[in-house]
């Protein structure tokens, strides 16, 4: 469904920056190579403002959490451009060619396998660099797409069941790791919470919402109002997990994380975090600094 959605954007998209191009060239006069690339950049930069204003709000949000913290303008630039890369790659063209397709994966029986869960309005394709580079090491992988795109975390749950257990399956491995974008690390814990941890040998969750974010006050879907700053849902999922044995958790957020704000308060008791600046929500599933911590929390994380 993902898919399709993103797909139906961006071509009503092309179809606006073909007819902003025809008006350019007709109505002014413009070459038609010149109209073409300036109607192009409309989406882009509208692109960028929205972006901008996601990371305007979560530094205000973060000088009031963390006035100790003042990374400076060189990281919140750098934050910035990398999102707009990110964001345009991912809802643009990465999801649309790679969501319905099985992600590259290693056959080998040596290295942990390992699941990749994707995060709110994503599918699997988001995750496709990322599992090259995890093949190119030796590793078995497998991913969801959650869906229904806009429901409740909890409907996620025995999706991410039958994951573990086809990669399980597959490999003939005991324990499977996951790593889970945004959302998705919600999701991961709601199963965590209703089926144990008997079968995951470590966690590592990037730019999750442990404890909500102000903005899924702007959001859409039932899974969003989940996502709100320690929501109901949020709570009850604490409550759940409370007691249980949990498997070993690596938490990596971004102090310029332009979705999930207030940013420093996303972890979880007990858990490793790594906390990181100069990216923003989306780039923390492509940047390789982050899938190098990612792939030693799974390595050295004592249960395989």
């Amino acid at each position: 469904m993902m898919q399709r959605l993103l797909a139906v954007l961006v071509a009503a998209i092309a179809l606006g920056v073909v007819e902003l191009a025809l008006w350019l060239h007709r109505a002014h006069d413009w070459h038609p190579a010149l109209a073409m690339l300036g109607a192009a950049t409309v989406p882009v930069l509208a692109d960028a403002a929205i972006l901008g204003k996601q990371f305007t709000i979560g530094a205000w949000l973060r000088r009031r959490t963390r006035p100790d913290l003042r990374p400076g303008l060189a990281a919140a630039l750098r934050a910035w451009l990398g999102e707009i890369v990110a964001s345009l790659r991912t809802f643009f063209y990465a999801q649309i060619r790679y969501g319905a397709r099985p992600l590259p994966s290693g056959a080998g029986c040596n290295r942990v396998p390992v699941l990749l869960v994707h995060g709110y309005f994503c599918n699997r394709g988001i995750w496709h660099p990322f599992a090259r580079w995890l093949t190119e090491r030796g590793h078995a992988v497998d991913s969801v797409n959650l869906e229904p795109v806009f429901g409740p975390i909890d409907d996620y749950v025995p999706l991410v069941e039958a994951a573990v257990e086809r990669l399980r399956v597959r490999t003939g491995a005991e324990r499977v790791a996951v790593v889970a974008h945004s959302m998705g690390g919600l999701a991961v814990r709601a199963f965590l919470a209703q089926h144990g941890s008997g079968a995951i040998d470590a966690v590592v969750t990037l730019g999750t919402p442990h404890r909500g974010t102000w903005l899924a006050r702007f959001g859409y879907g039932r899974n969003v109002s989940q996502m709100r700053l320690d929501s109901g849902w949020l709570r009850e999922l604490a409550a759940r997990e409370a007691g249980q044995p949990r498997a070993p958790f690596t938490v990596i957020l971004s102090h310029h994380d332009n979705i999930v704000a207030p940013q420093s308060i996303q972890t979880l008791q007990g858990a490793r975090t790594i906390e990181l600046t100069a990216r923003g929500h989306v780039e923390l599933a492509y940047d390789r600094g982050v899938w190098a911590r990612a792939l030693e929390a799974i390595e050295t994380s004592g249960r395989g």
